[in-house]
């Protein structure tokens, strides 16, 4: 199949937050607020580098040094609240990104298995089901989210379950990705493609990215010039 220009894709994985739906400036001014009150004023290099792509335990002992399990489970609660009031807050762009509805159901018109593999927690995993319509494609256990288990990306954990649960081989999946952490999880799984979503950074650093097979702004054009089989 053909996806994004790219020939011989067996199987998709998304991420979420950045890729299919552009959010980062809201998690971007909910981590700036939240660390504000412990004192630390973060710059746009800091999200970049240290924020965008990761999972939250990663981020606060980063930021905060070692906590106990119970204080980043408190942290991590406040910060999720203050992200989810700002989503409600800028109806404007709290929605899929362009050309995601009609991807998602072209692929499952196709056959073609697809899943979402994010960083979130389960709280913002069900605020996007309830607020983006993510049921009309998805369930709970056919998408990978951060559990707690797994390593946070850069390493591949999280991308290399979401593989087994499509049923496909890495060199069988396209990784779509908008996060230099992000695309270095999908490296280092393995995957044969990594579509990389210029939300966050320019077309021409991505470009430049190892791995990345191909840049995009939406998904469009998704299937242009694709017949339907």
């Amino acid at each position: 199949m053909q996806i994004c220009g790219i020939d011989g894709v067996k199987g998709c994985i998304f991420d979420f937050n950045g890729t299919l739906l552009f959010d980062t400036p809201a998690h971007a001014d909910a981590w700036r607020a939240f660390l504000l009150e412990k004192g630390i004023a973060v710059t746009d290099e800091d999200i970049q580098k240290h924020i965008q792509g990761r999972p939250n335990p990663d981020i606060l002992r980063y930021f905060l040094g070692e906590l106990t399990d119970s204080e980043i489970l408190t942290c991590s609660k406040r910060k999720e609240e203050q992200y989810r009031a700002v989503c409600l807050q800028k109806n404007n762009w709290f929605r899929l990104v362009d050309g995601v509805p009609e991807m998602f159901d072209r692929l499952r018109d196709m056959n073609v298995p697809f899943t979402i593999a994010t960083s979130s927690q389960w709280d913002n995993v069900s605020f996007y089901f309830e607020h983006l319509g993510l049921g009309r494609w998805f369930t709970p256990v056919t998408i990978v989210f951060d559990d707690g288990k797994m390593r946070g990306k850069p390493a591949p954990d999280i991308y290399l379950k979401a593989m087994r649960l499509i049923g496909c081989r890495p060199e069988e999946c396209a990784v779509f990705e908008d996060s230099l952490s992000g695309i270095g999880a999908g490296r280092a799984a393995g995957a044969g493609w990594i579509v990389a979503v210029d939300s966050d950074f320019s077309r021409q650093t991505l470009e430049k990215v190892e791995g990345v097979s191909r840049v995009i702004s939406d998904f469009r054009s998704a299937f242009a010039g694709v017949e339907q089989k």
